[in-house]
């Protein structure tokens, strides 16, 4: 390793003189243990601690026996360390079941508990960039995309609906003639430069590429139009020949735009896209406004931001009401045209969802949850809440930017001293970071709302 050649000197062909990420992989392939901390069986613990199932088939897998093979020689302990740092790794928990996998120098293994029972290397070419849905998987490689993991609502892109996919398997585009013929176009090991991006979840893909923008999963006929096939990738529906660069998603709610160009789809039973209706989508509308960011999205509203505004669409649901941001509405109200969030001062942070609305000023945060307040002395970064059978809030902690929780005395009484306390993962809140948002508007901090 590092070891100076004079003229005519060849490395020694062995093992130990091949580069760090063929040595990773041949000794995780041989049955090695790259998780030297427990880190994998640590989170397992900590976001699921009642499934001993899981957590039995993580220690078997993560033999501590087998991470003496680092420490064979320097060579062996360099790539492990440089892999941790490089590399990059992936975990998911959900009920009994766990998925993890690692990749370093294009080299994935990966692990799922319900299919394996130790790291497998993925039988694919080597992985440029991974895009990830709980546990459904996409890699994008010199030899096309390649997809794993569950498809049960076709996110996949496969003409059969299968559940699952235990081994990598290349993706079509089949319904997508532009986007067959241009990755039919490349050489061999050059597929991947048809994709520009990649965006998933459980339930969709969007996959943009120079000459269309395609998708498969739940909600097609929201994207795509009537008669789509869920389980196949197909042409988004756009107009006038839109190919968007970059996509914008939070829910179930999409944006794609190219340029100063928008357009918006998605669910919109409430009127919660904020083009004025709430007609059934059936394609990608011109979007009236311009959006930054989305910072909220549920079945019932979405809040935007807006250059420096904070934009809500959609059901106000009653903690919404009666938090003041919306003085002409009420409770149960649809407001179908984009409408700024009134603050009295600048915010700096912002949350919203079916049970709280959380905003950040200057030293403080602010929680509302049906008729009640909350204040915290200290700018939290994230939010924790649980709620009883009615979904009145039994408890509520707040994460200063530390790292600290802290939880109020008391959830009725304002909350004006706390105590520190340890959350349960899953059930964190982010709360978005914004700019100055909600200040009045000024010369270099307008949008314009189309009312029409």
């Amino acid at each position: 390793m590092n070891v100076e050649l004079v003229a005519g000197q060849d490395i020694p062909v062995a093992l130990h003189t091949l580069n760090q990420g063929a040595v990773w992989a041949c000794l995780l392939g041989g049955g090695a243990n790259p998780d030297l901390e427990d880190r994998v069986l640590e989170q397992a613990r900590e976001e699921r601690p009642d499934w001993y199932e899981m957590h039995c088939k993580i220690r078997n897998a993560f033999i501590p026996e087998a991470k003496c093979l680092w420490f064979l020689c320097r060579k062996f302990f360099f790539s492990q360390n440089v892999a941790e740092k490089d590399g990059e790794s992936y975990q998911y928990n959900m009920f009994n079941r766990a998925y993890h996998h690692r990749m370093y120098m294009g080299r994935l293994f990966m692990l799922d508990t319900r299919h394996y029972t130790a790291l497998t290397r993925a039988r694919m070419p080597r992985a440029l960039e991974i895009y990830t849905g709980k546990f459904t998987h996409i890699a994008r490689t010199p030899k096309g995309l390649w997809g794993w993991g569950e498809s049960y609502l076709g996110q996949l892109g496969f003409e059969a609906r299968t559940h699952r996919l235990v081994t990598p398997t290349r993706l079509t585009f089949s319904a997508c003639p532009k986007a067959a013929e241009l990755e039919a176009s490349l050489p061999v090991w050059e597929k991947h430069r048809m994709v520009i991006d990649v965006s998933m979840d459980e339930a969709r893909t969007f996959i943009l590429t120079p000459v269309d923008a395609v998708m498969s999963g739940y909600g097609a006929k929201w994207f795509v139009g009537h008669g789509a096939n869920s389980c196949l990738l197909n042409v988004i529906a756009v107009t006038n020949g839109f190919v968007p660069d970059h996509i914008m998603r939070e829910g179930e709610t999409v944006i794609l735009s190219k340029g100063d160009r928008q357009v918006i789809s998605g669910l919109n039973r409430h009127g919660q896209l904020g083009l004025g209706h709430t007609n059934e989508m059936t394609g990608f509308e011109e979007l009236p406004f311009r959006v930054d960011q989305i910072i909220a999205s549920d079945d019932e509203f979405t809040v935007f931001l807006s250059g420096c505004q904070l934009v809500f669409a959609g059901v106000v649901l009653s903690h919404i009401a009666q938090s003041g941001l919306l003085p002409d509405f009420l409770e149960d109200d649809k407001c179908l045209t984009p409408t700024p969030l009134r603050f009295q001062e600048r915010v700096k942070g912002f949350h919203c969802d079916y049970l709280v609305i959380v905003w950040v000023t200057e030293g403080l945060t602010h929680l509302f949850h049906f008729g009640r307040r909350i204040c915290v002395p200290f700018e939290a970064t994230a939010v924790w809440a649980t709620a009883d059978e009615e979904e009145e809030i039994v408890t509520v902690s707040f994460r200063d930017s530390t790292g600290q929780w802290f939880m109020p005395s008391s959830v009725s009484d304002g909350g004006s001293e706390t105590g520190e306390c340890e959350p349960t993962p899953l059930a964190v809140r982010e709360i978005a970071h914004v700019i100055n948002a909600g200040r009045p508007a000024s010369s270099s901090c307008v949008s314009s709302y189309n009312t029409t």
